[in-house]
């Protein structure tokens, strides 16, 4: 496999990684802000869509069908096999466990004046007023969505450009 993949690979499977652990950090009382960034994850995704779309476009280029991914992935050897699916599995669970606990139909909390803390119940399906604690689970949930989101994107986009390059290296030797 040429370097070229490996090093989109890792562009995609670092920031994946260091994001799915910074939103496991969020389970952690105390650990996140009240006033987190929100630019923060927005930073994140517009660093993850230039790696994705390349990614997807190193695939598509590839013309490569599902049966090929799969045998492309049974090749990769048994620790990137392994590393691959765990991020899958935390990316994915990282964004599952947004509406785990019971705060989970809560979102979109807000800070009004000194002690009022606001949050959209999904249940009720309107804005109503909760606790601090409760401000600050929403708060953390918020935050994990979004992390959890782009983290997904980075480690579907490291998987991607190291199938990509599983495939380009069955070609060529295939070819010669």
């Amino acid at each position: 496999m040429r370097r070229s993949f490996l090093i989109h690979a890792g562009f995609g499977l670092v920031p994946g990684g260091a994001l799915i652990l910074i939103a496991a950090l969020t389970w952690i009382p105390g650990v996140v802000p009240p006033q987190w960034n929100p630019g923060v994850p927005l930073a994140a995704l517009l660093l993850a869509l230039p790696v994705f779309v390349t990614a997807m476009a190193r695939l598509l280029l590839a013309r490569v069908s599902k049966a090929t991914l799969w045998e492309a992935f049974r090749c990769l050897p048994g620790r990137a096999q392994l590393g691959l699916g765990g991020g899958l599995v935390a990316a994915v669970a990282t964004l599952a466990s947004t509406f785990a606990g019971p705060y989970g139909h809560f979102q979109a909390p807000e800070e009004r004046g000194a002690g009022r803390y606001l949050a959209w119940d999904g249940a009720v399906r309107e804005t109503v007023e909760v606790s601090y604690e409760v401000y600050l689970a929403v708060v953390g949930a918020d935050l994990r969505m979004a992390l959890g989101m782009v983290a997904t994107l980075f480690v579907v986009a490291g998987a991607a450009a190291l199938l990509a390059g599983e495939v380009r290296r069955w070609d060529q030797a295939r070819n010669g």
